[in-house]
């Protein structure tokens, strides 16, 4: 029984080292087009999903 629950710890600790978060986008860019300064700022969207096994933190996000 023993060996078992080591065993299975060992199997936990090697999965966890390769667990990682991954981002995946619906979509990379958007094309706004004209905008005019007259009419306010004009917001959009990205969905964006977690397929990774570990949380996805995001820390710095920049337009470019």
């Amino acid at each position: 029984m023993k060996k078992t629950g080591l065993s299975a710890l060992l199997l936990l600790v090697v999965l966890s080292l390769f667990a990682e978060p991954k981002i995946e986008f619906e979509t990379f860019e958007h094309d706004f087009g004209e905008i005019k300064e007259e009419n306010g700022p004009y917001l959009i969207d990205f969905y964006f999903t977690n397929t990774g096994d570990d949380p996805l933190k995001l820390i710095k996000v920049k337009a470019g």
